[in-house]
């Protein structure tokens, strides 16, 4: 029985993590007009149904401190995964696209260590961590004022967010490593997107990193084969009401967007 059910709640997992389609909505309002009438600070709360996770000028650690963008990625590649100066093979890509451009997220990250500003680019559904709670929380839920967990000297640092923009960049991907966690522009991420929680998630897709074992990797651009198989069989067992059992929250696909003009 219990093999049964972390087998449904696994389908339920995989078939979330892949979905995809397209299409943003968005409505502005303005927060801080100045003397001469001009908006000077707005805020757009838009809605999105894609699962993009990192453009591929995102950028990886490597394990010796070199950095390489996740379009020049390859699997068995060693990339820091967390604060500890861990470095872990990419066993895969949930699903990667060199080809046309997508929406993220643009944020703007400041730390006080250093007193300077990074950007990560993510993809709304996808998880990040936060530094206050420790807790990864979807890139969408995140706003100007909130600090996540950013890396510098191999150590966490407590970096808040100054800007939320929508920007289109070239291609998408998602790598999978053994740990669930990746450090993509100096933010720790999971590996996962479009279900809240993280730790549910690893364990799920550890049926996936069993069959990367036993059936090898996918090399092309498409989602793998399993993943497809799994979500086909997902959608006939969805009456079970399986996310009822388990502590998990589907991305709702709203997002606020700040920032000064």
């Amino acid at each position: 029985m219990r093999v049964q059910f972390w087998l449904l709640v696994a389908i339920s997992f995989l078939n979330n993590a892949i979905a995809c389609c397209s299409g943003y909505s968005s409505v502005c309002t303005c927060d801080l007009v100045s003397s001469a009438n001009v908006c000077m600070q707005y805020t757009c709360k838009a809605s999105v149904k894609s699962a993009k996770c990192f453009p591929g000028r995102s950028q990886v650690i490597l394990h010796d401190g070199r950095t390489k963008q996740l379009s020049q990625l390859k699997i068995g590649d060693l990339v820091m995964v967390n604060e500890n100066n861990v470095y872990e093979p990419v066993l895969a890509f949930i699903h990667a696209s060199k080809e046309n451009l997508f929406n993220y997220l643009a944020m703007e990250i400041y730390s006080s260590l250093s007193n300077t500003s990074s950007t990560l680019f993510v993809s709304p559904n996808h998880l990040i961590f936060d530094y206050d709670s420790g807790e990864a929380r979807f890139a969408g839920k995140f706003q100007v004022g909130d600090r996540v967990q950013f890396i510098q000297n191999n150590k966490i640092t407590p970096s808040e967010i100054i800007n939320i923009e929508l920007k289109q960049e070239q291609g998408f991907y998602a790598p999978l490593t053994p740990s669930g966690t990746i450090v993509v522009d100096g933010v720790v991420a999971s590996n996962y997107a479009s279900v809240s929680n993280h730790a549910l998630a690893h364990k799920a897709m550890g049926l996936y990193r069993w069959w990367i074992k036993l059936a090898g990797v996918n090399t092309s651009e498409d989602i793998p084969r399993m993943l497809l198989v799994m979500s086909y069989v997902e959608k006939m067992i969805r009456w079970s009401g399986l996310n009822i059992l388990i502590n998990n929250q589907m991305y709702d696909g709203i997002f606020e967007l700040s920032s000064t003009v």
